[in-house]
């Protein structure tokens, strides 16, 4: 049977999580669904799960991948004609699938339609990594259009990929793929129940990377090289806007008091991000898109 819709999740070093998002994921689809895993981890997931898990595509990948690099390789595969996406420290609501192909059928002209994402942090520091990662889409969330949606929780129709096949094929990340399909007059939306639930697997000193490198990749993907010295100019109020932002929406969200405990973490993180776009304004990128998994 051909599959209606297949499930991508890319994945890297996080094989505790990895097990039980599959094990959601097998829990609520049906026969018309295929589950591809796409990985590039240390160690082989496949000596792990291939008996666990024996309706699972896993597509393995020696070399480093960015997140774009293996969700082309697992939509290269994909027979579906509606992907969802996630990733190996995401574990979906029990409906999650149910609700996002149904607000597919709901809304077709849709070309994307996605989730917000929560946590259930062990520790104030598992907090702040989530405020600062996914903040910007924590649920609670109302349904509707959005302005942007997390490659985390998130589905596409696949003539929408088709029309921004240059764009996977370059390894862009979802936000270039989600300026393209509005630019073409399509709109992203959110079913706010169609919740997945982050699990933090790193290390402070592997988040702090994680996020230097992240915000110089931001920095040079945005940044025209004629206003690049301005805006690394602006990089030393970077953690101030960005840690009111998220304060403002952790409030509307009824998350402030979550947001308070994980203040301490969240500044030098900020900070952090403020450094890695300094360096990415004035020195391009470099590999820092391959070290933000």
């Amino acid at each position: 049977m051909k599959p209606r819709v297949s499930v991508l999740v890319v994945s890297y070093n996080a094989p505790a999580t990895l097990e039980r998002c599959l094990e959601s994921l097998e829990a609520q689809l049906g026969p018309d669904t295929e589950i591809i895993v796409a990985d590039c981890s240390t160690l082989d997931p496949r000596l792990q799960f291939r008996r666990q898990f024996t309706s699972v595509k896993f597509l393995r990948f020696e070399r480093r991948l960015t997140i774009p690099e293996l969700r082309r390789e697992a939509m290269r595969s994909a027979g579906g004609e509606i992907f969802l996406l996630t990733e190996a420290r995401v574990v979906p609501s029990k409906d999650w699938a149910a609700l996002l192909v149904k607000a597919h059928t709901t809304h077709p002209k849709a070309p994307a339609v996605g989730g917000p994402l929560d946590s259930n942090p062990r520790s104030s520091f598992d907090a702040a990594v989530f405020f600062c990662e996914y903040g910007l889409h924590m649920a609670p969330a109302p349904d509707g259009e959005a302005s942007q949606l997390s490659g985390a929780n998130l589905s596409y129709k696949r003539w929408a990929i088709e029309r921004c096949q240059d764009l996977v094929e370059a390894g862009a990340w979802e936000p270039f793929i989600h300026q393209r399909l509005s630019e073409q007059g399509g709109s992203l939306v959110r079913v706010g129940k169609a919740v997945a639930f982050y699990h933090n697997s790193l290390s402070a000193a592997q988040f702090a990377r994680q996020r230097f490198h992240y915000g110089r990749w931001y920095a040079a993907a945005r940044a025209a090289r004629a206003t690049r010295l301005l805006r690394a100019a602006s990089c030393p109020v970077v953690p101030l806007v960005l840690t009111l932002r998220l304060s403002r929406l952790a409030a509307t969200r009824g998350r402030l008091r979550r947001f308070l405990w994980a203040l301490p973490w969240i500044l030098p993180f900020q900070t952090i991000w403020a450094a890695g776009e300094f360096c990415g304004y004035l020195l391009g990128k470099g590999e820092s898109d391959r070290q933000v998994f």
